[in-house]
């Protein structure tokens, strides 16, 4: 996340290789689509300040959005699904179900930035998307990186910020980008609210009462988000210890340790990110002596359609607030988790769950 996108942007002649397009072609289709926008129907504009303050004339009215990631992807849907013209990624098969079927069927361009950058171009300019949006952490250079991607593609580009603390925010932003106001407001209100909520709850547990809760990712859990990783910061807002005190990593992969040092820890909880892990250290010998394995302190975290904690570091993780709070402090996070579920997947998923799709998911 943290690569400079100039890096990805000379990687795009590799690109085009593999569409089968020249860089001279995809150009030219650069150029026409700017064309087409110009002297077509003249298209009424206004200007948007993004959240770095860049200052960007766009349409009027937005009938189509390109998201520039996986992250951009998933707030987009949550906020305005019908902008969606493309995806950076498909959506994942454990959303199967729980996301309408049309936008299976959307182009996918690829993503902009990070070690997996695969942007497609010539797929981007053919959807003739009005606008690129980026959302997230605000990345170093990234004014610089923006401006010259909205030159290159003759397309605007916005960033809006969308970190854990600062998501009411971003959909704010989004309702006045989209003109979706009304139902920006009420994810914003969600997110205040539930955060507020929150601080108060973990400002009321003493030091000497916090648990630590160690997150066991990779194939036999030796991976971790640990303190300090914007992946892993579920733990401490709910007012826990994350207990692996290591190098954070920047990716969702996390940080490498040892089966020693989570002994050493001793984590009061251990979180599997997956089904498979989640029974591999149930029965895995190695792990039989930790505390929290002989005291049954092992639960797998929810990850349909998303993760409720980690992957990806998003608005999906705001329903893991009130489900790991109740699994670790139940005497303070008293709400009741399958209703907090329902009422979350309607207004941030569009979809009203059944009995059998919430059994699933928890």
């Amino acid at each position: 996340m943290k690569k400079k996108l100039f890096t990805i942007l000379l990687s795009i002649s590799l690109i085009f290789s593999f569409t089968g397009c020249s860089k001279d072609e995809s150009m030219k289709r650069a150029e026409e689509n700017v064309q087409t926008q110009e002297h077509t129907e003249k298209i009424e504009t206004r200007t948007f300040t993004d959240s770095v303050g860049r200052t960007v004339t766009i349409p009027a009215k937005l009938r189509k959005i390109a998201p520039s990631g996986p992250l951009a992807q998933l707030v987009l849907y949550t906020a305005s699904p019908d902008l969606l013209c493309g995806l950076a990624r498909e959506f994942p098969k454990t959303a199967e179900g729980y996301m309408d079927d049309a936008y299976y069927s959307l182009p996918v361009f690829g993503q902009f930035y990070g070690k997996n950058a695969n942007l497609n171009m010539e797929s981007l300019l053919e959807a003739s998307p009005d606008l690129v949006i980026d959302i997230g952490e605000p990345k170093e250079n990234i004014e610089a990186d923006l401006d010259a991607l909205s030159e290159q593609l003759g397309i605007p580009v916005v960033f809006i910020e969308a970190t854990l603390p600062t998501m009411e925010n971003a959909y704010l932003k989004l309702g006045e980008l989209t003109g979706n106001t009304k139902e920006c407001e009420k994810l914003a209100k969600y997110c205040k609210e539930l955060l507020e909520d929150t601080a108060e709850k973990a400002a009321s547990i003493p030091e000497d009462k916090k648990k630590t809760i160690y997150l066991a990712s990779g194939s036999e859990g030796l991976n971790t988000n640990a303190s300090g990783s914007i992946h892993g910061d579920i733990v401490e807002q709910i007012g826990a210890i994350n207990a692996a005190r290591v190098d954070a990593a920047s990716t969702g992969g996390g940080s490498e340790v040892s089966l020693e040092q989570i002994f050493l820890w001793n984590p009061d909880i251990v979180l599997a990110d997956t089904k498979e892990l989640y029974e591999t250290l149930l029965n895995d010998p190695a792990w039989q002596d930790l505390e929290a394995v002989k005291n049954n302190q092992i639960y797998q975290i929810p990850d349909i359609p998303y993760s409720f904690i980690n992957n990806p570091p998003s608005v999906n993780r705001f329903i893991g607030i009130p489900w790991l709070g109740s699994i670790v402090y139940p005497e303070v996070y008293t709400e009741d988790i399958q209703k907090e579920v329902t009422d979350f997947y309607q207004l941030f998923y569009h979809i009203k769950l059944t009995e059998e799709q919430l059994d699933e998911i928890l």
